[in-house]
């Protein structure tokens, strides 16, 4: 099984975020919630783009028609219940 390609992605971007939010800023508190809701939101919209479409193939939709905005509408949702999720658990 390879990787995920939205993992691979979402690893580089954090730890380029990360990288530079540490020589931006102090706080290693958001730097850390933000890098580490980076690494999830890349994972889970691939893992989103991935499997929407066999639903609509199942029930007979073109997957390319419903997929793309349904898609992207599900990964934003789901990027920010992570993004506030790890925030709240590093915030305490």
């Amino acid at each position: 099984m390879s990787s995920s390609p939205g993992l691979i992605v979402g690893v580089i971007l954090s730890g380029v975020f990360t990288v530079v939010g540490l020589l931006a800023r102090d706080d290693a508190d958001v730097i850390v919630a933000v890098a580490l809701a980076l690494l999830a939101a890349c994972a889970v919209a691939t893992a989103v783009a991935m499997a929407l479409p066999t639903p609509f193939h199942a029930l007979g939709i073109d997957p390319a028609c419903g997929s793309g905005p349904l898609a992207t509408a599900i990964q934003d949702l789901l990027s920010i219940l992570v993004y506030f999720t790890i925030a709240a658990a590093i915030a305490g």
